[in-house]
């Protein structure tokens, strides 16, 4: 007999392939996971993992979301400043009466408003407030000395010392190129100087009164009006107000129930600044005035959105500036 010969038909091997790739998807679809779950008792894990929990919920809920507020918003704000300044005040000369022309001394021995002392009269957040002066009187251009305390090289023999528009330092104006006497041989004696093109006589800054007593007194007593506006456009133009009490009253340091007013005494500002007015009064300084506003709009706006006020010196060293008034005589 001949021998049978069979014949097996093996699958290819993409076939196989596939078969598996399906097989492996409905597996992933029809199976799941869960985690194993093991419980330990051990006292001090348990309670170092709840002390963290509850770590983490006091913070987010105390501090985040209550004292910090982290659900809100925050915003600056636009503010604007207006003041005005409003009392008199008196100079004399005194028992210290310098030697002064009779003539000139209805300049120094009289009566200043606001107009006089306010200079000038509007200043951006700012004001201030004339306390001591040393007036010039009657200056005219033309040719004077030179003051040779404050330009010593000014001082000459002859002519030959001076240069025609020649300019020092600290001087006036420029030389004319001639060496004449002092106008002030009281103060420097019997000197030749430089002359000088200015407007003369030139500016003698000595204070009146020395520099134990300023001028113009009374002014701690003058006030100051504050007006502050401010608005919160980022939520709304509603969130807008002033801070304008109902009447009008001066604000008084030691009344709580005051502490809304907007008008201040100069003194009293000084005072809470932690100066001195007499000694600001003569050389002069700067005070600062800061309005502080924090307000929460989760409350009544115009009841809980309120001012607070602080002062502090930024400068004790003296302060001035020059100022000129210009006139004409004879017409």
């Amino acid at each position: 007999m001949d021998p049978s010969v069979s014949e097996v038909t093996k699958p290819s091997k993409i076939k196989m392939l596939q078969h598996k790739a399906i097989e492996s998807i409905i597996n992933h679809v029809i199976e799941y996971e869960t985690p194993k779950v093991v419980t330990v008792h051990n006292p001090s894990i348990g309670l170092l993992r709840r002390s963290l929990q509850l770590g983490v919920v006091l913070y987010v809920g105390l501090y985040q979301l209550w004292y910090a507020q982290g659900y809100q918003e925050f915003a600056d704000m636009e503010s604007s400043v207006t003041t005005k300044v409003k009392g008199y005040s008196q100079s004399s000369l005194g028992s210290k009466r310098p030697p002064i022309p009779s003539a000139q001394s209805m300049m120094y021995e009289r009566v200043w408003d606001e107009a006089d002392y306010v200079v000038p009269p509007a200043e951006n957040g700012a004001f201030f407030v004339t306390t001591n002066v040393v007036i010039t009187p009657n200056q005219t251009m033309g040719h004077c000395p030179e003051d040779p305390g404050e330009v010593p090289e000014s001082i000459c023999t002859d002519s030959n010392n001076c240069m025609a528009n020649k300019h020092l330092i600290k001087s006036h104006g420029p030389q004319t190129g001639r060496c004449i006497p002092t106008d002030r041989p009281a103060k420097y004696g019997n000197i030749t100087v430089c002359e000088i093109q200015s407007w003369c006589p030139v500016e003698d800054d000595r204070l009146v009164l020395g520099n134990d007593t300023s001028l113009i007194t009374g002014s701690e007593n003058h006030t100051v009006f504050i007006k502050n506006s401010i608005r919160f456009s980022y939520f709304g133009d509603r969130f807008h107000r002033n801070n304008m009490p109902d009447h009008v009253c001066i604000y008084n340091f030691t009344d709580p129930d005051s502490w809304m007013c907007n008008i201040f005494k100069l003194g009293d500002i000084v005072a809470a600044a932690g100066g001195d007015y007499l000694t600001l009064s003569i050389s002069g300084g700067v005070v600062a005035v800061h309005i502080q506003w924090i307000c929460n709009l989760d409350f009544h706006f115009i009841e809980n959105c309120l001012p607070k006020y602080n002062f502090r010196l930024l400068d004790t060293s003296g302060w001035n500036f020059r100022h000129a008034h210009f006139h004409e005589e004879g017409r």
